[in-house]
């Protein structure tokens, strides 16, 4: 193997697909990335048996050939690397000449026959949708996170579903403590079970770094495998196996009542709020009253605050108890200036939408006083 490439070109994708090769699996090769050449294009290939990527791009060729090399080592000399062309040169069995002239590094290579398979996956129902719009999507159920010991599936992973008797897609998250819904139009026909697909957070968070709001972004499932594609580079992740809970009974608001509220305002409450936070005290008291909510959060360790907000309010009291930091997760990506909190008694949650942002419903769950 022999060619050359401009190295902002492999160096993007080489940024691509860190995470996919630093997870560290039972198989060491797949901190590797696969390299091959042929027919003036390279392909760029990585695998951690969860999430597959595969990029094609154009390259002068020299000599055919295949290449499995350390992941992050490649991408450490591309980042330090001179902008211009870099020069890969398989010298003897198993090891590469990088770079040329005042610059060469001799890098020992990994045997590519043990590197795994490409999934064989043919024939995809592709479906185009809107960029920026699927990008803010997985963005949003990104700020979700879980435990590496966790094991409930779906905390593991989002749920991706068709709405009923409309062309638009959800993608849900939770921790159990708090959840995303995030709304999503579509225009061909989205092949997709009835049921959904789950989708592990380990994937999503590779989405985010894959997708460009400028670019067109393709989305299909086949065999067990929800993939995205945009122009000349492809991702698969593998699908997680159970089921979903109902969540959609928590976010019908018809019986719970309307607050309207400033975000920017509410926000710097909750952080206000969230000073006097430890590991032990975490929770504030929300008292909800004619025209107000009076925040209080007692920590003994370091002392006690507390904060009234006026609003239109003219129900009967309730008082119940929130993490502010979750709500302070959940105000920072609301696209609103003001919104709309949903509450019905201390045991509810509390559903949290922004008024001119009608994609995205947020939940945060009340803890006991």
């Amino acid at each position: 193997m022999k060619f050359s490439i401009n190295r902002k070109k492999l160096y993007k994708a080489l940024s691509q697909i860190q995470g996919i090769t630093n997870n560290k699996t039972n198989l060491a090769i797949t901190s590797d990335v696969l390299i091959s050449s042929k027919n003036s294009k390279i392909t760029v290939f990585a695998n951690n048996l969860e999430t597959v990527f595969e990029g094609t791009y154009d390259a002068e060729i020299e000599s055919d050939g295949i290449i499995s090399i350390n992941s992050k080592k490649l991408y450490e000399i591309l980042k330090e690397y001179p902008d211009f062309n870099i020069l890969l040169n398989e010298i003897e069995d198993r090891w590469i000449e990088i770079g040329e002239g005042n610059i060469q590094y001799h890098i020992v290579t990994s045997n590519y026959k043990n590197f795994p398979e490409k999934p064989l996956i043919e024939d995809i129902s592709f479906v185009e949708i809107n960029s920026e719009d699927f990008k803010r999507m997985v963005e949003v159920s990104s700020t979700i996170s879980f435990l590496i010991d966790e094991k409930r599936i779906y905390v593991l992973g989002v749920c991706l579903e068709k709405i009923n008797n409309e062309n638009k897609i959800r993608m849900v998250s939770t921790d159990s403590k708090k959840l995303t819904c995030f709304d999503l139009e579509y225009k061909d026909d989205f092949i997709i079970p009835d049921k959904g697909i789950i989708i592990p957070k380990k994937g999503i968070s590779e989405l985010n770094k894959f997708i460009e709001k400028d670019k067109k972004i393709k989305i299909g499932i086949k065999n067990n495998y929800f993939i995205v594609k945009k122009n000349n580079e492809i991702i698969m992740i593998k699908l997680l196996e159970g089921g979903y809970p109902d969540y959609k009974k928590i976010i019908n608001t018809d019986t719970m009542i309307p607050i309207e509220i400033n975000k920017a305002m509410f926000l710097m409450v909750m952080k206000r709020m969230s000073i006097l936070c430890s590991e032990q005290y975490k929770n504030a008291i929300f008292n909800f009253k004619e025209n107000g909510i009076v925040v209080t959060i007692t920590n003994p360790e370091i002392g006690e605050s507390k904060e009234e907000i006026l609003v239109d309010y003219l129900d009967k009291n309730i008082k119940t108890s929130f993490n502010t930091r979750y709500f302070i997760d959940i105000l920072n990506i609301i696209n609103s200036e003001n919104i709309i909190l949903y509450i019905k008694n201390k045991k509810s949650p509390c559903v949290i939408k922004g008024i001119d942002d009608n994609k995205l419903i947020s939940v945060i769950m009340p803890i006991s006083i």
